[in-house]
């Protein structure tokens, strides 16, 4: 898990939203990317930290977004995270 989640974060310096986002949100984003794809239950952890889901979705579509436009993963695996997050609460 942890693999996946730093591999996500360090993807995300290939990427403009350290403009547009502040750091622990980008964070906020690869933990729940990882989490969402390998199917943990983490929304009680989130609920504690108080932070908006809906920004933190967003940002974890953007980081997908660049996947899917960039080809680094294969398109089946893009779909399934992209439908996982549709899909959570």
């Amino acid at each position: 898990m942890t693999h996946l989640t730093w591999g996500l974060v360090n993807d995300t310096y290939r990427m403009d939203l350290i403009l547009t986002h502040p750091p622990y949100l980008i964070t906020l984003a690869c933990i729940y990317i990882a989490f969402v794809y390998k199917e943990k239950y983490i929304w009680t952890w989130f609920e504690e930290l108080s932070v908006d889901m809906n920004i933190v979705k967003n940002i974890a579509i953007e980081i997908l977004d660049i996947y899917e436009n960039h080809r680094m993963f294969t398109e089946e695996r893009v779909h399934a995270a992209f439908n996982k997050l549709a899909t959570s609460p």
